[in-house]
């Protein structure tokens, strides 16, 4: 009988392990023999007890496609460290491996391994190339998220799990190979907003930390119905690391991150640049001024690419006067959603060598100083009634500096900021309402 957590090696002696009735797997299980197999024929095999940190595995140490066959019952992983790890090694590059997950006893979920590249080593070699599945329901947020995701989210915080099925795939490939997944989700598990619209798969990228341009199609499906995507684009598979990925709605995919925004002066202009790890649905991007962080206007609206690599944009213009200015960004999508960038900051290039600007934001006064580098700058707020609530001193850094003061203790009401130096003298109202 094999026991939990047990370790086991089913030499070459037999050939094929045949499961008929239930059985639960903890720790590494092994199917391993010359000829082995892993027939499932009635039964529901449970991985069980693995975490992200310390997985469980179903091991399968046989390259070929039918290693794995399925009448009637499937494996059970619901955790993302519930792994089937098949040793896929040194077999023909199109081969196709189907890994026969279900949901409890019910459901037959299974996903399907469309292996494009060879990989390394012969069967039963350490280190040869792997391919390693686990999948898990989610609730209607899309909770546990895969450990290496960290955000579900718009860039200005809107909540988009209502445009992603609650299931998760988790694929590692090491040594690596490529290829492309077929997944199947339980009708229930579709509680998006756009619940018979198309789906595709989206990945989530850990060395940039963000979601990729979405891949593969599907028609979504509600209730009892088993639905399908196919041809989802396996990238992070091929790079041999833990990889993610969800089943967002076709028009509303999860957003993509910017990879760099700054703002510089080059030949006394103001040169705002960013790039866009990919894009998707982008309808414009609007550029974005402000000197108080309150009142917005466009100065400029880019055409997006739409394309799956990077993007590099640079607006120049003459910016007046000494004001710092502050700078976001405005993705508009065809759906009519919209997120906001996180704000930059910029001293012009026709500013003053002494400077300050300061606002209220979040329970937060932030002060935007530029003085003299190492001048003793004197600062105090001062309530309407002339009461000193905060003061301090510092001594300015090169260029623009950002001070940040927790003000949540102040109550709503009118203040004056004033900063001193030897050479300068600034006095600002600030107004705090929350």
């Amino acid at each position: 009988m094999l026991k939990l957590g047990e370790m086991y090696n089913i030499n070459k002696l037999l050939f094929k392990l045949m499961v008929t009735a239930p059985l639960l797997l903890g720790g590494f299980a092994i199917v391993y023999g010359q000829n082995n197999a892993l027939v499932i024929n009635g039964a529901y095999i449970r991985v069980a007890n693995g975490t992200f940190a310390s997985p469980s595995y179903l091991v399968v140490n046989n390259g070929a496609p039918a290693a794995i066959t399925r009448t009637t019952g499937h494996i059970i992983s619901e955790q993302e460290g519930n792994f089937v790890r098949w040793v896929t090694s040194d077999v023909t590059a199109t081969a196709n491996y189907v890994f026969p997950f279900g949901f409890s006893n019910t459901d037959y979920l299974p996903v399907t391994i469309h292996k494009t590249s060879v990989g390394v080593g012969a069967g039963h070699v350490n280190n040869a190339s792997s391919i390693d599945m686990s999948t898990w329901a989610s609730i209607n947020t899309n909770v546990t998220w895969a450990t290496s995701v960290l955000t579900m989210t718009g860039i200005a915080g809107a909540n988009a799990t209502n445009a992603v099925v609650d299931r998760w795939w988790q694929v590692i490939s090491l040594p690596a190979v490529t290829g492309t997944m077929d997944v199947n989700y339980r009708g229930a598990e579709n509680t998006t907003i756009y619940p018979v619209g198309g789906f595709s798969g989206q990945e989530w990228d850990i060395p940039t930390s963000a979601w990729l341009p979405a891949s593969g199609t599907g028609v979504g499906v509600t209730g009892a119905a088993i639905g399908t995507t196919t041809g989802i684009t396996l990238t992070g598979m091929g790079m041999g690391i833990s990889t993610p990925y969800i089943l967002s709605a076709t028009v509303a995919p999860l957003p993509i991150e910017l990879v760099s925004f700054s703002a510089s002066c080059e030949a006394n202009k103001t040169h705002i640049k960013w790039t866009d790890a990919s894009e998707t649905n982008v309808s414009n991007i609007e550029l974005q001024k402000s000197e108080d962080m309150n009142m917005w206007t466009t100065i400029y609206v880019a055409q997006p690419s739409n394309v799956s690599t990077t993007t590099n944009y640079n607006y120049v213009y003459n910016e007046e006067g000494s004001t710092t200015m502050y700078y976001r960004l405005k993705t508009n999508n065809n759906d009519g959603g919209s997120d906001l960038s996180a704000v930059i900051y910029y001293q012009p290039c026709t500013g003053a060598a002494n400077t300050l600007s300061a606002f209220y934001f979040d329970n937060t006064l932030n002060v935007m100083s530029h003085f003299a580098e190492g001048e003793k700058v004197d600062y105090t707020l001062y309530d309407i009634a002339g009461n000193a609530v905060l003061k301090g001193e510092y001594n300015a850094a090169k260029g623009t500096q950002l001070l940040t003061f927790p003000v949540e203790e102040l109550s709503n009401s009118i203040y004056i900021f004033r900063a001193e130096s030897n050479t300068t003298t600034y006095s600002q109202k600030i107004i705090i309402a929350r």
